[in-house]
C-alpha cells in the first residue's frame, strides 16, 4: 500500500454535486510526492452555512473552471488509482454525482475511507473526525476545511494507520478490519464497506454521558430506504450521542430517517418501516420523519 491518492471536497450547498473546490494529494513509495488545488465554478448557489465553514464564496470562483474541465486536467492522473478519503460517504458521492451531472466516463478507482478505517482499529476512541484523529496521532492539520489542507490530513492519517497497522495491502486490511474497498467506474459505484454478519442496531452501546442538548439525546430512531452513510456507521452516530437506534418502527420511536427521500416521497415507493411510521402519525403519534440529509447536519 504504497502508491495511492488522497483527495477532499468542498462544496458551495448541501448538494453534492455543488463541489466548489478540490484538494488532491499524490503519494508515492509512501511519501507525499505532489499536490494539486483548485477552485471550482459549481454553477450554482452558495448557502451561508456552507461559507462560514470553508470560507469560500461566489466572488471567488467567478473565474474558476468548472468541475467537468478540471476532472479532465487530472483524469490521466489518477487513472486506475487508489483513491483515499476522510468520509467516503460525502467524498465518493460528491465525485460520483459531478461524474453524472456533467456526463463524463469515470477512470476505474478502488476507493477507501480513513473513517472508516480508524473506527474499526480504534474502537471505542472518543470521535472520528478528522480534526480529533488528527490531534491523536498528533498530525498537522492545517486550516481545517482546505481541500488541500484536507486530503493531506488525510494523506497523513493514512500513511500513519498503514505504518503503525502494517496496512501493507488489501488482505492486511481485510483480515484487521473486514473492510472491503469501494469501486468506481463506468458500470458501478459502491463505497468501501465492512463485510460481516446481519447488522443488529440495538446491540450498540449508548453514551449516557452525551450532551443532554443534542438533538439526538434520548431520542429513539430508525433508519429506512437507500442511505449514504453505511448503516452501521449511522446506528454509532446515533449512540454516541446518547440517542438508541433501532432496528424497527414501534411507539417509542422519535425520529425515523429516510435515505434517497425526495425520490421516496415523490414517487411513493415507501418502505414498510416508513409505511407504519405514517399510519403511526395519522393516528396521533409525534413520530418525525426526517431526511437522511437533515439527520447528517444534526450529527456533522
Amino acid at each position: 500500500m504504497k502508491d495511492w491518492i488522497a483527495i477532499d471536497f468542498e462544496t458551495a450547498n448541501s448538494r453534492r454535486h455543488s463541489i466548489c473546490a478540490v484538494g488532491i494529494v499524490f503519494v508515492k513509495d509512501g511519501i507525499v510526492s505532489d499536490k494539486f488545488y483548485s477552485l471550482i465554478n459549481p454553477e450554482e448557489d452558495f448557502d451561508n452555512y456552507n461559507i462560514a465553514i470553508h470560507g469560500i464564496t461566489p466572488e471567488d470562483v467567478v473565474e474558476a473552471q468548472t468541475f467537468d474541465v478540471v476532472y479532465q486536467e487530472i483524469k490521466n492522473e489518477i487513472e486506475g488509482q487508489l483513491l483515499v478519503a476522510h468520509y467516503l460517504p460525502f467524498d465518493g458521492y460528491a465525485l460520483k454525482d459531478n461524474l453524472a451531472r456533467y456526463n463524463i466516463l469515470p477512470t476505474e478507482n478502488q476507493l477507501l475511507c480513513t473513517h472508516q478505517l480508524s473506527k474499526r482499529l480504534l474502537p471505542g476512541h472518543a470521535s472520528y473526525t478528522l480534526k480529533s484523529l488528527c490531534h491523536y496521532f498528533r498530525l498537522d492539520l492545517g486550516k481545517h476545511h482546505n481541500a488541500l489542507e484536507d486530503a493531506l490530513a488525510c494523506a497523513q492519517l493514512f500513511i500513519k494507520l498503514i505504518k503503525d497497522y502494517d496496512l501493507t495491502d488489501f488482505d492486511a486490511i481485510f483480515s484487521q478490519t473486514r473492510i472491503k474497498p469501494g469501486q468506481l467506474s463506468s458500470s458501478t459505484f459502491h463505497t468501501s464497506f465492512v463485510q460481516g454478519r446481519k447488522l443488529d442496531l440495538s446491540n450498540f452501546e449508548i453514551n449516557n454521558n452525551a450532551n443532554k442538548e443534542d438533538p439526538l439525546y434520548g431520542k429513539y430512531i430508525v433508519f429506512t430506504g437507500k442511505l449514504v452513510i453505511p448503516r452501521d456507521e449511522a446506528g454509532k452516530l446515533v449512540a454516541v450521542r446518547g440517542g438508541i437506534p433501532q432496528n424497527g418502527v414501534n411507539r417509542q420511536t422519535n425520529l425515523i430517517v429516510t435515505g434517497d427521500f425526495d425520490n421516496v416521497m415523490i414517487k411513493g415507493e415507501k418502505s414498510s418501516k416508513l409505511a407504519k411510521a405514517e399510519k403511526m402519525i395519522n393516528e396521533g403519534s409525534e413520530l418525525e420523519i426526517i431526511s437522511e440529509e437533515e439527520f447528517m447536519k444534526m450529527v456533522w
